[in-house]
């Protein structure tokens, strides 16, 4: 065989070689990259669904304290938020989420209460007085997890 067709296949096979290993590696790290900004981008979803949830739960615990609820109405958004979450959510983030909206309901329909009494609960400051904190835990560990 002739030597110089010998250099010149073995010239085009290396050039072969690093064009296709080249690809290859480029594809790889492309795809990898996509899977990491999906992941963050649904992260960020989660955790606006979460705030909004937090701050819907909130608004109603402190206007249940001195109102009655006047209808169903008063906790749709909370409802709406938690039917999200179960798109997007782990089992036990909608569990802590409908715990927490079936103390807001019981908290509508407790008599009405002070803010000497608020304050008292507050100060008290155990688990139970604190109607988020099993949901906001659930939500930060989903999260420290998807990332």
């Amino acid at each position: 065989m002739n030597t110089a067709i010998l250099s010149a296949s073995a010239g085009l096979i290396g050039s072969l070689i690093g064009g296709v290993s080249t690809f290859a590696a480029s594809w790889v790290t492309q795809h990898k990259l996509l899977g990491t900004q999906t992941r963050m981008q649904h992260a960020r979803q989660r955790q606006k669904l979460y705030s909004e949830f937090i701050i819907e739960a909130t608004r109603c615990l402190t206007e249940a304290w001195n109102h009655q609820a006047e209808g169903p109405e008063v906790v749709s958004n909370l409802y709406c938020a938690v039917e999200r979450m179960r798109l997007v959510s782990s089992s036990r983030v909608v569990k802590c989420a409908e715990e927490v909206m079936r103390g807001v309901i019981a908290a509508y329909a407790e008599p009405n209460r002070t803010f000497d009494e608020l304050r008292k609960r507050v100060q008290q400051s155990s688990e139970e007085h604190e109607p988020l904190r099993e949901f906001t835990e659930a939500c930060r560990q989903e999260l420290s997890s998807s990332v």
